[in-house]
């Protein structure tokens, strides 16, 4: 009989330096088509990509992408006295989105918050937007070189908000969106993106994480 061969899987992590922009689109909870024009993240006719870039001249610029949960916990399998296989449970993705300042109809669409015509905007209640997403950031020692992570399918929630009184320093607080990943079929989660390997293709990307057909 021939020995077990036993291959385990990996998460692949690249270091990276800073993070300058992510692309934000709202997408049909079915088809996961992103939506456009009244339907999607800005709400105006004119918009023909559904498109939002998240960067400084749209949103006083990012500060931070923070993913967790990207692998799942590890449980030790014993046999004859040995640990003989590492099961691996499954992932559940999860970010955390700080931009300094987001639009606030784009924030309000982005968290699923229902507009009463008039400026107000739900408080709680349960969101029933989905969101694509991608970031961009660059390799630890070349920022020439881009990575990129792409979400394909997420949920937003903003679950408090802390307003403070000015002092002898301004108390200036950021939006903070935590996401919550889902698989779009049986493309997964999402991917991880680098632009220094061969055949990259940022368009292809793109239409990869925005889905349009």
């Amino acid at each position: 009989m021939k020995p077990i061969t036993y291959i385990k899987e990996k998460v692949i992590i690249i270091a990276t330096l800073g993070i300058k922009n992510v692309k934000l689109a709202l997408i049909d909870k079915k088809t996961n088509k992103v939506l456009v024009g009244a339907d999607g993240i800005t709400g105006e006719t004119a918009d023909t990509t559904g498109i939002f870039t998240v960067d400084e001249n749209t949103s006083y610029g990012v500060a931070s992408l923070n993913l967790t949960n990207l692998a799942g916990s590890l449980t030790d399998i014993y046999g004859s006295n040995k640990i003989v296989w590492v099961a691996q449970g499954k992932s559940a993705p999860q970010a955390v989105l700080t931009v300094n300042q987001l639009p606030n109809e784009v924030k309000a669409r982005v968290l699923g918050q229902k507009a009463d015509g008039k400026g107000g905007f739900e408080l709680g209640g349960t969101s029933d937007a989905y969101v694509a997403l991608l970031a961009e950031s660059a390799e630890s020692f070349d920022e020439d070189k881009p990575v990129y992570v792409g979400l394909y399918k997420v949920v937003g929630q903003e679950a408090s908000a802390n307003m403070q009184t000015n002092n002898a320093a301004e108390n200036r607080t950021q939006d903070a969106i935590t996401f919550r990943a889902m698989e779009r079929g049986a493309d997964g989660f999402g991917k991880f993106f680098y632009s220094d390997v061969e055949g990259f293709d940022e368009d292809a990307m793109t239409k990869d994480v925005f889905l349009t057909v």
